[in-house]
């Protein structure tokens, strides 16, 4: 089987975390016999537009990027994603006829769904898209709206990273595919005499690290040993810096800056408490690589994370952006509230759904029963 997976985020480099779980999940398309072929906006003026990458081919497309992310601009850059969107409808339609893909599997539904949709229209080829978190907050702008609208009528099947986003208009009837997480993850075994928070999130807004820099002197009020280490980048990186500064905190906060993802599991058997500050999210891998670590999971009370936590019995829910709210449930978490062996089978249970490898058998699953069938478009 051939896929051409056509992905709005891969790794630009050799290190790069950006789009790393559509990379895990490729490598494990092509072990288990998938021949993968990635195409993906060329974001970074340093990035190769073609690369072979451990089996998994990369074609990366031109677009006036300034080196930034569409999504990280404040206003919709029209010009920019009019070029992305036509520049990479064009690579994909160059790939179809080379490539010759059996699916054509386009991960976020808007721009590189849409990219997928209508390369598939007009060549024939069967199309799967993948509505991840990025795709509920897109969905804001009207025009944006309509497009994710558009991509999902011209496809075939829709699947979505979690069951919450089942409410969004046009997946309701989506396949659920969770996403996935390296095995190295349920290996570990956590410091329980640990101090240490976790955050792995990047310094972006939405995933809002300023709420739970907020919470630490509040915490150091109670727990004068507590650290917390932030693992991460992006354009809020200074401001955080700015504010750990002025709450007088440094010396309990360490920025690590951008982490290899081989260096995570690391700084989780470390760790006691994992928090995942996010304001919106889909099923967020850094926090099942948490659980799956047996870390104690403290997370924003919105509704894809209510799916995987259960509040005060395997880990707590906040209130987004209440950091008293916050730092009372990290208290709660250093007291030993959620017990070890409630952690150890809440890994347990994760450990038969959501491996690298268990994912992709659904995948190909899913792949078969779309070439079984014919052709409906907004299935």
């Amino acid at each position: 089987m051939r896929v051409l997976v056509v992905t709005t985020s891969y790794p630009d480099h050799p290190g790069s975390q950006r789009g790393i779980f559509i990379r895990d999940l490729c490598l494990e398309l092509h072990a288990k016999g998938v021949e993968v072929m990635v195409l993906t906006p060329k974001v970074l003026e340093a990035s190769p537009l073609r690369e072979h990458d451990a089996g998994v081919t990369v074609r990366r497309f031109r677009y006036p990027s300034g080196n930034t992310q569409l999504n990280q601009a404040e206003t919709i850059p029209v010009f920019a994603m009019s070029v992305y969107m036509v520049s990479g409808l064009l690579a994909a339609l160059r790939l179809v006829a080379g490539f010759r893909p059996d699916v054509i599997h386009g991960n976020w539904i808007v721009p590189a769904g849409l990219i997928a949709s209508l390369a598939g229209t007009l060549t024939g080829t069967p199309v799967m898209l993948t509505a991840r978190g990025m795709d509920t907050r897109v969905r804001e702008n009207p025009i944006v709206r309509a497009l994710f609208a558009l991509a999902v009528r011209l496809s075939d099947s829709v699947t979505v990273v979690s069951d919450a986003m089942r409410s969004i208009p046009g997946l309701e009837r989506a396949e659920v595919i969770s996403s996935g997480v390296n095995t190295s993850f349920f290996h570990i075994t956590p410091d329980e005499s640990s101090m240490t928070v976790l955050f792995t999130r990047s310094l972006e807004p939405v995933y809002d690290a300023a709420t739970l820099i907020r919470c630490v002197p509040l915490i150091r009020e109670k727990e004068k040993d507590a650290r917390f280490v932030i693992a991460g980048s992006g354009s809020q990186e200074q401001g955080l810096k700015s504010l750990v500064h002025d709450l007088g905190v440094d010396d309990c906060v360490r920025f690590l800056g951008h982490v290899p993802h081989r260096d995570i599991p690391g700084l989780a058997s470390r760790s006691r408490v994992f928090v995942s500050s996010a304001l919106a999210d889909g099923t967020s891998i850094a926090l099942l690589e948490a659980m799956a670590s047996g870390l104690v999971p403290v997370a924003t009370d919105i509704e894809v994370n209510r799916a995987l936590i259960t509040h005060a019995q395997d880990g707590f829910l906040f209130s987004p952006g209440d950091e008293h709210d916050l730092a009372r449930n990290i208290l709660r978490a250093f007291a030993g509230e959620i017990p070890t062996r409630v952690l150890l089978q809440k890994r347990a249970s994760l450990q038969t759904r959501i491996p690298w490898s268990t994912v992709a058998d659904r995948y190909i699953s899913s792949y078969n029963r779309l070439l079984e069938r014919p052709r409906s478009h907004g299935e």
